[in-house]
């Protein structure tokens, strides 16, 4: 069978729509991804071997600055020929179900397979929906969420399936020790730290002010985001950081074999998307939450409130935020093993191994 799966933007979209790809891979299906040139996903599909087509979509501002209502105009414009765009490619390729995973780039694929009768599934595993999701799920034969708490945010309740929130396998199996051996880190704890695919520049600078703080106590590997590290390293440099083995301090600007360094870290500093929420539970590794202040309906504190509640993670907004406070609850955490082990059983207890195998069964029983 042909599938087509739509995502963009954010890593958070991808990731989940390239796990399921590799399930329905193996099962022996074809999968053409569609997406905007713009995003990520014109560098991340191809690195794992699918097929990536493209429409020509922006992101609406919430913003109401007169460059922000130029730029929804110019969304509002194009998305008639998106819209086109899309069909042609539904047209010529023939999937038997679509799958849309988030993102602003996911919508023109979903409404156009909507009007082709074609059946249409969206995965939201966000404690909140976002515009594209609840938009998406007026049309959608099938709504698929990441947690039962997540149901209620939907009318149609019959088309609501929890499923989880899928993430690469190596998340499950990765192995602490081989991990630590392949990234080079010697016996001090380790911490990692990434704010979304993209980076966050107020995240950046505190992060940097940690840096400084750590003294060499422990081992830590932050990732800037692809298009703030140069920025970051003139800074580091200027404030006398020094990034190599013998500080314990490294600094990248994209980290791609998450599911390893998840594994070699003691603790992780990071964002409370659903996708990298997915992730920790997976590794089953401790974290502190800071949640992005920027995103839809603030849905990034409702998924670190869930996640520290049940007890996996510690929860700290960015408001009002120093590289004190952050440096306080990481040690604290370092110095607390019996701690760090009731985390992870809680965060276990989060996780679902076979929610790529769960979609896929979805979505091979609505093409069928």
């Amino acid at each position: 069978m042909r599938f087509i799966i739509t995502c963009g933007g954010s890593g958070g979209h991808i990731v989940p729509g390239l796990a399921v790809a590799r399930t329905l891979r193996e099962g022996g299906h074809e999968v053409l991804f569609v997406g905007a040139p713009r995003g990520l996903e014109r560098d991340l599909v191809p690195r794992e071997g699918f097929p990536i087509e493209f429409v020509d979509v922006r992101s609406l501002s919430r913003s109401f600055s007169p460059k922000a209502l130029a730029q929804n105009l110019g969304t509002v414009v194009k998305v008639a020929g998106a819209l086109g765009a899309a069909r042609q490619i539904l047209r010529r390729f023939r999937p038997q179900a679509v799958l849309g995973t988030g993102g602003y780039a996911s919508y023109p694929a979903l409404r156009a397979a909507a009007k082709l009768k074609i059946p249409v599934l969206v995965h939201e595993s966000n404690a909140f929906p976002g515009v594209t999701t609840r938009m998406a799920a007026k049309r959608a034969d099938a709504i698929l969420v990441g947690m039962e708490s997540c149901r209620a945010a939907y009318k149609r309740q019959d088309r609501v399936h929890v499923v989880g929130t899928p993430v690469r396998a190596e998340f499950f199996t990765a192995d602490r020790l081989r991990a630590r051996e392949a990234l080079r880190l010697d016996n001090r704890p380790v911490v990692v730290s990434i704010f979304g695919s993209q980076g966050a520049r107020d995240m950046n600078r505190i992060t940097l002010e940690l840096m400084k703080l750590e003294g060499g106590e422990w081992q830590h590997i932050h990732a800037a985001g692809p298009k703030r590290y140069d920025a970051l390293c003139k800074t580091a440099a200027e404030g006398g950081l020094v990034f190599d083995g013998g500080t314990g301090l490294r600094l990248t600007g994209y980290i791609h074999n998450m599911a390893e360094a998840a594994a070699a870290a003691d603790v992780l500093i990071c964002r409370a998307g659903a996708s990298t929420l997915a992730e920790l539970a997976a590794a089953g590794r401790p974290a502190v939450l800071i949640p992005s202040p920027n995103v839809t309906a603030d849905h990034q504190t409702a998924n670190a409130k869930m996640f520290s509640g049940a007890g996996g993670a510690v929860f700290l907004p960015e408001a009002g935020l120093t590289a004190e406070t952050l440096y306080r609850a990481v040690k604290d955490l370092l110095g607390d093993q019996g701690r760090r082990e009731a985390m992870r059983e809680s965060l276990q207890k989060l996780a679902a191994p076979d929610s790529a195998e769960r979609i896929a069964g979805l979505m091979l029983k609505a093409a069928k």
